[in-house]
């Protein structure tokens, strides 16, 4: 049978893509290998979030083209292929076919094309594919690699914030059946997994015939056998009481809320058009953290968008500094092309992006460490990733709250999903501890 090369460029939500894709070619008695040279099938799953990411994966073209034999295929799908459908066969005219985000029903059919028997009986063993993870960590990596799985949950997105392509190349948003999304993460949980990330643009707009995000959280935490359920990610604007109340009933649920602000300024979220203001989510955090005590809150900040001020960005700095949030995902506004907010006056010099992102890097670096310090001397229930990438003599995983835990290897606890370690340092970038 065929054997196919999977590369995944980008986001959360094109892995569970091409997870997805994986599972369809798998189910056709495909198999998977981690060389180009070797593969009957190349298929690239791409990235159009930044210029940079289109860069790597034309560059990445250039050196399939060499790599593939002459009788192999390549198949580019994900957000780049929509956005360069145009051009990219011109760009990159050894591609065989291009698929976006929204013609992955019509995988099955070009495999066909391709001579991949699809008469045969489907299989439903568990999936086995070398993941990039993998890749790096050898074998070692794999028996880890299903323990997480993701599973998306909405297609597309309707907010179009001024800084993000996503809309242009995923399409309107479009909730996906509850009874799919069930039946994927029960496939998941019989082939291993322990922890499901359900994926979304936004998750808190899903609606189905008038089941909601917080109806849908009740009805997969009830799912037999799922042990660790989260969810990414959520929009402020969307984001209610309704969902906390749920959160705090489904007992399987991961205690951390993934919430992005981006500014703590009220004319740069307009200028961003993120429909909300500081007051607002401030509100909605804080019957969070009255309903949830004990949870972590993570964000996404965006330092030097065009317009902000000093003023706007001492407000975020502020807002980090008061220890807001236990973690933060951190950027320097990058210009994309195509987007209301490249041609945005005035813009901020990259220079002055840098320099505030270092600065609120800093201040969540010291929150994090706080947040850290507090689980010393207690024992927390750690997912397993495997050998830690720094040093093979020792593990590494996550707990609930999406707290890095790294610890000696234990032939005792090796093979273990879950692990219980005590935790005895703190860090900013997570915790170290000994099996208990």
């Amino acid at each position: 049978m065929p054997s196919v090369y999977l590369q995944t460029f980008g986001c959360q939500m094109n892995a569970a893509d091409s997870n997805g894709l994986a599972h369809q070619a798998w189910s056709l008695g495909c198999s998977f290998t981690e060389t180009p040279e070797t593969a009957d099938i190349l298929i690239v799953n791409t990235c159009a979030i930044r210029e940079k990411a289109e860069t790597r994966v034309y560059g990445r073209l250039g050196q399939l083209k060499s790599l593939k034999r002459p009788e192999s295929k390549l198949l580019v799908t994900g957000c780049l292929a929509e956005k360069d459908r145009a051009v990219m066969r011109s760009k990159a005219p050894w591609v065989d076919a291009l698929l976006g985000p929204r013609e992955y029903g019509a995988f099955k059919a070009l495999l066909a094309d391709w001579g991949v028997p699809t008469d045969l009986p489907p299989r439903d063993t568990p999936l086995q594919m070398p993941s990039s993870e993998t890749l790096d960590g050898g074998a070692d990596a794999l028996e880890y690699s299903h323990l997480r799985s993701l599973v998306s949950i909405t297609r597309g997105c309707e907010k179009f914030c001024t800084y993000c392509i996503v809309p242009y190349t995923r399409g309107p948003l479009e909730s996906i059946g509850p009874e799919e999304i069930e039946s994927q993460v029960r496939r998941e949980v019989r082939c291993g997994a322990k922890e499901i990330t359900l994926l979304g643009q936004n998750v808190n707009s899903y609606l189905y015939e008038g089941l909601n995000f917080a109806d849908l959280l009740r009805r997969v935490g009830s799912i037999e056998g799922l042990e660790r359920l989260t969810f990414l990610t959520s929009h402020p604007h969307d984001f209610n009481r309704e969902v906390v109340d749920a959160l705090a009933e489904v007992q399987n649920v991961a205690p951390r809320l993934h919430l992005p602000i981006q500014s703590a300024s009220n004319e740069v979220l307009q200028a961003m058009g993120r429909l909300y203001t500081v007051e607002e989510y401030l509100e909605k955090i804080a019957y969070f953290r009255e309903r949830l005590p004990g949870w972590a809150l993570t964000t996404d900040i965006i330092c030097g968008f065009p317009t902000e001020t000093e003023h706007d960005f001492e407000a975020t700095l502020e807002l980090v500094r008061r220890g807001t949030f236990e973690y933060a995902f951190i950027f320097a506004y990058s210009p994309r092309s195509g987007t209301p907010a490249a041609t945005m006056t005035p813009q901020v010099e990259p220079q002055e992006r840098l320099r505030r992102l270092q600065a609120v890097n800093s201040a969540q670096l010291d929150s994090s460490r706080r947040f850290h310090e507090r689980f010393i001397g207690e024992t927390v229930r750690v997912l397993s990733s495997g050998p830690s990438k720094k040093d093979a003599a020792k593990m590494a995983g996550k707990t609930g709250h999406n707290v890095t835990v790294v610890w000696p290897r234990d032939e005792r606890t090796l093979h273990q999903a879950f692990v219980d370690v005590a935790i005895d340092q703190a860090h900013s970038w997570g915790l170290i501890g000994q099996v208990a």
